[in-house]
């Protein structure tokens, strides 16, 4: 059914940008972060795909574990939910980096959910120390 309305040009293609802010869909992206090479506190950033809207947008979140594990390489609340407020562009979600080895190691942070709107890029990978 997506398909057709793509096709019919009902429905834009992912990314196209074939509307103006406020017509536009709300759509929230994850967005990467930097390869950390010292412990400290960051933020990892949720950003409106097209720019600020009229109204607040809730995004529920959760941090997964990979090569990097919770309370041993970085600190963050599991899951939770941030408002990007109306007339903003993105949210901030905070976390810290607790040790940096010589081994490169890699957590996410995922979109759970938006509302009102929908999730575009789901996950952000960040990373931790290793080799450049």
């Amino acid at each position: 059914m997506v398909l057709l309305l793509l096709l019919l040009g009902i429905v834009p293609a992912h990314g196209a940008a074939d509307c103006e802010p406020p017509d536009c869909p709300v759509v929230v992206d994850a967005i990467d972060g930097p390869v950390h090479e010292s412990a400290d506190s960051y933020t990892a950033v949720l950003k409106l795909r097209n720019g600020p809207v009229q109204q607040n947008v809730d995004v529920a979140y959760r941090f997964v574990d990979g090569t990097a594990k919770q309370g041993e390489d970085y600190q963050a609340a599991p899951s939770g939910k941030v408002t990007i407020k109306a007339g903003q562009k993105q949210a901030a979600v905070p976390y810290k980096v607790l040790r940096v080895t010589e081994q490169e190691k890699k957590f996410t942070l995922e979109i759970t959910a938006v509302q009102p709107g929908q999730i575009g890029k789901r996950v952000a990978v960040f990373t931790i120390g290793g080799k450049r």
